[in-house]
């Protein structure tokens, strides 16, 4: 399958923590194939939060820590709906900055989509890594008034925030 996809940079996320062993990683690394770092709820045989690079590009992806109802829900949003604590996104902007100082490229994608969640920390997270005030369309900055720690309101006419993704170039 690997070899359909050759002529794009290719990440792979596991959730298992029996995926982070030193052969999977030698094994990712031989095919070019970024290891995905995630954060999830850990528990049982979850893969906690790590920081491997094994290609030229890293990747982070930001699940929310939603224990309640990662599992024990109706609703697949509802796993997602989490809003990270200040102190949640420091802990994992100095994993970004670990990662993105041995890739090429490092992509962040927040993925606690829930009630626009993702936006808000993807918000907060560039601020944090860029040491610069980021720009918030108004109606989020409402709906999150903790985002103005961050963010300035988006200026009429100027493109918004690339919503829940965020690259950062090493």
């Amino acid at each position: 399958m690997l070899r359909q996809f050759i002529e794009y940079p290719r990440v792979v996320e596991v959730r298992d923590s029996s995926w982070n062993n030193p052969d999977t990683l030698a094994e990712f690394a031989r095919r070019n194939v970024a290891f995905c770092n995630i954060d999830q709820p850990v528990m049982g045989k979850s893969l906690a939060p790590t920081e491997h690079v094994t290609a030229p590009i890293a990747y982070v992806r930001l699940h929310g820590r939603n224990y309640d109802q990662w599992f024990d829900s109706d609703n697949r949003n509802d796993r997602y709906n989490y809003l990270y604590k200040e102190q949640e996104l420091e802990d994992w902007k100095e994993r970004i900055e670990n990662v993105a100082h041995k890739a090429q490229t490092t992509y962040v994608i927040t993925n606690n989509h829930f009630e626009s969640k993702a936006g808000v920390n993807a918000i907060e997270l560039k601020a944090m890594i860029t040491g610069k005030r980021a720009s918030a369309p108004p109606t989020l900055l409402q709906k999150y008034p903790e985002l103005r720690k961050f963010a300035d309101p988006l200026e009429e006419g100027n493109d918004p925030p690339s919503g829940s993704q965020m690259s950062l170039l090493a």
